[in-house]
């Protein structure tokens, strides 16, 4: 029913909005209202369970209307459906990443950030303590939990290979806006004014040590960030 919907309409596959936590989403997520109609976009944000996940293909079949799925879901939703769909999503520095990671949990999450007297740890003795929580992010959503077991080469090149094969529109945090302008031109979206959105103003001390940690453990985050920044270039360029 959905297929045979989005072929009387004339309408695109469904779109999978992969939000990468701290890569500009909430912004992306104002635009993509306004293209789709914020009726029509789905969102799953802080959900205790993936309920609505699980049955998206059943609320497609009842309400073919809903065009897009944006939130903090991995790579590889695409996997349960029988409709055509595909993947945008946006990228950004692994060290301006994780610093705005830290910021969230700042606000937002305090109790995540705690030491075992109750202080709030910086950014760095966070990345000590847990450095999991730090460590390739984005890599990690895009790349599924079975294939990161089970594969036998590293998660960067598994990551930009499903870049290169799912995702139809890809976008930079650092070139924001030209990204909007390349995603517009392949997606046909109309004009639209948009602001930056859920900008945390903390201030944390950078030092040399710190760069040096987010680095050392985001070493295929950057790999992959820099592929993409090279291809990207190229395109703006063309514009």
């Amino acid at each position: 029913m959905y297929i045979k919907f989005m072929k009387e309409n004339n309408l695109s596959p469904f779109y999978f909005f992969l939000h990468i936590p701290k890569t500009a989403g909430t912004t992306l997520r104002q635009i993509v209202d306004e293209q789709y109609g914020y009726k029509n976009v789905l969102t799953y944000y802080n959900q205790n369970s993936e309920q609505l996940l699980d049955n998206l293909e059943s609320l497609l079949i009842v309400n073919p209307s809903y065009r897009a799925l944006i939130g903090h879901f991995h790579f590889g939703l695409h996997q349960r459906f029988s409709f055509p769909s595909t993947y945008i999503t946006f990228l950004r520095h692994p060290i301006a990443r994780t610093i705005s990671h830290y910021k969230e949990w700042v606000i937002n999450h305090p109790e995540r950030l705690q030491d075992r007297n109750g202080n709030i740890q910086t950014l760095l003795e966070s990345i000590k303590t847990n450095p999991e929580n730090y460590s390739d992010y984005q890599c990690k959503m895009l790349v599924s939990k079975t294939l990161r077991k089970k594969s036998n080469y590293p998660i960067s090149e598994r990551a930009l290979e499903n870049l290169s094969e799912k995702f139809s529109g890809i976008g930079l945090v650092e070139y924001f806006d030209k990204s909007i302008t390349l995603l517009s031109s392949k997606f046909g979206w109309k004009p639209v004014k948009y602001d930056k959105r859920n900008v945390k103003n903390i201030n944390v001390h950078i030092t040399p040590e710190l760069i040096e940690h987010i680095m050392s453990i985001n070493k295929h985050d950057l790999i992959m960030y820099e592929n993409i920044k090279e291809k990207l270039l190229i395109e703006f360029g063309q514009m």
